[in-house]
């Protein structure tokens, strides 16, 4: 009579026949002792074991197979415990083995015992030492170059810092910018001068018509009390290039009296030499030393020619004056001229007046200090 097994020893062979399905084709290897604790266990349980040829597993509810016959069965050839375990190789690794802890445990030195050498092999033989090739297998290594000795810094003679030459200037450039000598100031050209003396303030321009000749203008000053508008030329006669020149000059100028003759007794008139009218001819010359910024000295000799028309009768019973009176002067002056740049100089005047006339000194002294410069 067949025992018909219960309703859970089915279920769990069922389980373990879907986790076997994806190892079909392939034989399982099972270890004859696990064979034989299973069939033990189920020779226990009432169920067949995989050895018995006899044991059959009871039939599944479903469709018939394609062949027409009976129902497909269920194989129980192992236990449903032998069926859900992996097979596994006997020289395969554990799945997850124990980490190796040994590299946290501190190293142990031995202490050298008392009055004992110690062994400096065992202090010096730390983890990653390199070990120094001897014999043959250092001369293989390649050879570094020699290096040559340091040498104090004492002992080498340090040259002493070489000083920069110092920048080459251009020469400068000669001034030939003359007002009160025979150098004309050329073509285009114009001087202008300022000059403050005794006993008049003077002003000059000189404007360059020609190579050779220049306008003259100009106003002189006795500080108020005489004021004289000049004009006139001059020329140069001989050209001796840049060292010096010859020439003659004439002005001719108007005198405006702060006082009338009549009341004046030394005064504009008599420290100027000046009249109503005046006429200055002469003759003036310059010479300057080598040198860009040399002096150049210059002299002015001139006649003065003065028209009075405003004469006083100085003589008790002497009659009435003449409408003009006419008298005479001989003005000199020398000085230089000393150039700061180009075209810029300092001017020094220093003469005097030799003077015709009665009632007048005979000599009247002249200086004056000026600027020059050109344009």
């Amino acid at each position: 009579m067949r025992s018909t097994p219960s309703l859970p020893l089915l279920v769990f062979a069922l389980v373990g026949d879907v986790q076997a399905r994806p190892a079909e084709g392939a034989p399982a290897a099972v270890m004859p002792s696990q064979s034989r604790g299973a069939g033990a266990e189920a020779s226990k349980a009432g169920v067949p074991s995989a050895g018995s040829s006899k044991a059959s597993a009871p039939s599944l509810p479903g469709p018939p197979a394609s062949g027409g016959g009976a129902p497909a069965r269920v194989s129980s050839g192992t236990a449903p415990a032998a069926a859900s375990a992996p097979a596994e190789s006997p020289g395969a690794p554990p799945r997850n083995p124990a980490p190796d802890t040994s590299w946290a445990e501190p190293g142990q030195v031995p202490a050298p015992a008392h009055n004992e050498a110690p062994d400096d092999a065992a202090w010096e033989s730390f983890p990653g030492a390199t070990a120094v090739p001897e014999a043959e297998a250092a001369a293989t290594l390649p050879q570094l170059p020699e290096v040559p000795p340091l040498v104090p810094v004492d002992e080498v003679a340090i040259p002493a810092p070489r000083t920069p030459p110092a920048p080459v200037r251009p020469p400068p450039v000669p001034n030939r910018v003359s007002l009160l000598g025979a150098q004309t100031v050329g073509a285009g050209g114009m001087a202008v001068g300022l000059a403050l003396g005794f006993p008049i303030v003077s002003a000059r321009v000189a404007v360059g018509v020609h190579r050779r000749v220049d306008v003259l203008a100009g106003v002189d000053s006795a500080y108020g009390l005489m004021n004289e508008l000049r004009v006139g030329a001059r020329w140069m006669v001989l050209d001796g290039g840049p060292r010096w020149s010859v020439g003659v000059a004439v002005e001719g100028s108007h005198a405006f009296f702060l006082r009338p003759a009549s009341v004046e007794d030394r005064g504009a008139r008599y420290y100027s030499g000046r009249r109503n009218w005046n006429v200055l001819p002469g003759i003036v010359g310059n010479l300057q030393f080598p040198g860009a910024r040399s002096p150049r000295l210059f002299l002015d000799v001139r006649y003065l020619m003065a028209l009075d028309t405003e004469p006083i009768q100085g003589v008790p019973l002497g009659g009435l004056p003449p409408d003009v009176e006419l008298s005479g002067a001989f003005p000199v002056r020398v000085g230089a001229e000393i150039p700061v740049s180009e075209k810029t100089s300092y001017a020094l005047t220093i003469g005097g007046d030799i003077r015709t006339r009665p009632d007048e000194t005979d000599f009247m002294p002249v200086i004056t200090f000026g600027v020059v410069t050109g344009f």
